[in-house]
C-alpha cells in the first residue's frame, strides 16, 4: 500500500514538473496565448483581465472583463497542450477541486 502511494506521488511530481516546464518554455505569439499563460500562472481570471488591461489591450473601446478571459480559456479548438491543461484546471477550479488534475 505504501509503495503504491509513493508511486502515485512520483507520477504526480512528474506531471507537475511537466506543467512547470511547459509554463517556463511557453512563448505566446497571440493575445489568446498570453491569456492562457497568465491564467496558468495566476489562476484568476480577474487578475489576468487586470494585467491584460494594464498592458493596454482592449476589445474595441472597452477593457477586458473576467467573462472575456473565461471565453478564451474555455474556447474550442484547444490552442495547444498548455491551453488544454489550463482549461481542465479552470473547470476543476469552478467545481472547487485542486488545480492541474
Amino acid at each position: 500500500m505504501v509503495v503504491k502511494y509513493i508511486q502515485d506521488l512520483q507520477k504526480e511530481i512528474e506531471k507537475q514538473e511537466h506543467i512547470i516546464q511547459l509554463i517556463e518554455s511557453y512563448s505566446p505569439e497571440t493575445l489568446e496565448q498570453k491569456i492562457i499563460l497568465e491564467y496558468a500562472i495566476e489562476e484568476s481570471v480577474k487578475n489576468v483581465a487586470d494585467k491584460i488591461n494594464a498592458e493596454g489591450h482592449r476589445i474595441g473601446e472597452r477593457k477586458y472583463i473576467s467573462n472575456d478571459i473565461t471565453a478564451v480559456i474555455i474556447q474550442k479548438p484547444i490552442l495547444d497542450e498548455l491551453h488544454e491543461i489550463v482549461k481542465k484546471s479552470f473547470e476543476h477550479n469552478k467545481k472547487g477541486m485542486s488545480r492541474y488534475l
